[in-house]
């Protein structure tokens, strides 16, 4: 009987990994956390602070969504009823980031990021045992300048690599200090997906 099964549990396993499992809300998920590989600090430089202070916020970024994680409900805004959370893939990889190369004072950089290249950044991660859906906020810019956020919803097959599905949305930050200010366009862009984006992406993509 287990010889028998043991091929259905597999097909099982490689079903969960298309598109529209992500929109599937019986489908585990695993929150991945913030991306910065990619990211454009646009204005603002010098409340920023220094190479270290820039490092500390975007772990803190990914902190205060644990931390908070009634009022940033990554479950929710995906229709889950919970997610697990693996924030040390995305911590251990922005360690690694030169982040003063982030900084920039041009507008056109606010809105620089195209599919593929969110298939380029993903490739370059280590999943390590993981696998399943996985979901990445990309960070495409923080941009002071229009005072607007723009984040790329990264769904990721973790066992291959592949981009289930990414999309872009922007938001407006809000908040006291640069934490909280950055956090707002976050917490504005969960909402949006629970409101309208997510079920939305949904009747778009998803196929029974």
């Amino acid at each position: 009987m287990l010889i028998l099964l043991y091929p259905l549990l597999l097909a099982s396993s490689a079903i969960a990994q298309t598109k529209s499992d992500v929109f599937r809300k019986d489908v585990a998920v695993t929150w991945l956390g913030l991306d910065f590989t990619s990211a454009k600090l646009i204005g603002d430089r010098e409340r920023f602070g220094s190479e270290s202070d820039v490092r500390h916020l975007i772990d803190a970024w990914n902190e205060l969504i644990l931390k908070e994680a009634d009022k940033f409900d990554i479950a929710k805004t995906i229709d889950r009823v919970k997610v697990e959370n693996a924030v040390q893939i995305t911590n251990e990889h922005n360690a690694e980031l030169d982040v003063m190369s982030m900084f920039s004072e041009n507008e056109g950089d606010y809105l620089h990021i195209k599919t593929s290249d969110v298939e380029e950044i993903i490739s370059g991660y280590d999943f390590s045992d993981l696998s399943g859906i996985g979901l990445m906020f990309n960070v495409e810019s923080f941009n002071k300048l229009n005072v607007e956020g723009s984040i790329w919803i990264t769904f990721i097959n973790m066992g291959t690599k592949e981009v289930l599905f990414t999309e872009r949305l922007v938001a407006p930050p809000g908040g006291a200090g640069m934490r909280n200010y950055w956090a707002g366009c976050i917490h504005d862009i969960l909402v949006k997906m629970q409101k309208k984006e997510f079920e939305m992406w949904r009747k778009k993509h998803y196929r029974p």
